[in-house]
């Protein structure tokens, strides 16, 4: 498989088209973004969290080794009634039972909310890709199983902390 060219926002050669291209490269949280724009129906999906080996991507993103083990958490985010957007974050093991934050026990609150509400967690810069397909869970929508979806992710750190989240925007979001 081949792995997706994640780029600073300004450096995409190819960039989607304004309206999307301002949800990718928005450093605010995305969770206060989603609820303002449906119907003050937001809710996290939790669908899976435990550990399991990183992906290739993420080995590089995080300086880890192959397939080293880490803590993973997938869910959908849903506004105005349907799933918006499918989110991975992944910490490494270690950094994670040295870390103040309780990610494990989040449930279905959203991390962004966590994220955004401590100001000693920093983001690192917003790179950007189209999402590989055979990456999505099977509970996304068959119309985003094929075709591309664009993606975002950054590293939120915290001293020796470190998370990578990734955001998919799921087809027919956002809003114009």
């Amino acid at each position: 498989m081949t792995l997706p060219d994640w780029y600073a926002v300004s450096l995409h050669p190819a960039p989607p088209p304004t309206p999307l291209l301002d949800w990718l490269s928005d450093e605010g949280s995305l969770t206060a973004r989603l609820d303002a724009a449906g119907n003050a129906d937001f809710a996290v999906e939790v669908l899976h969290q435990g550990r399991e080996p990183a992906r290739p991507d993420e080995v590089l993103a995080l300086g880890l080794q192959c397939e080293e083990l880490v803590w993973v958490r997938e869910v959908l985010l849903h506004t105005a009634g349907e799933a918006r957007v499918f989110a991975r974050s992944i910490a490494p093991l270690a950094a994670l039972e040295r870390s103040t934050l309780e990610l494990q026990e989040l449930g279905t609150r959203s991390l962004g909310e966590l994220l955004f509400g401590k100001p000693e967690i920093s983001r690192g810069s917003i790179e950007i890709s189209l999402y590989p397909t055979s990456w999505l869970p099977s509970q996304v929508s068959p119309e985003a199983q094929l075709n591309s979806c664009w993606a975002r992710r950054s590293l939120f750190c915290d001293g020796e902390f470190r998370l990578l989240v990734c955001e998919v925007f799921l087809p027919g979001w956002p809003p114009a």
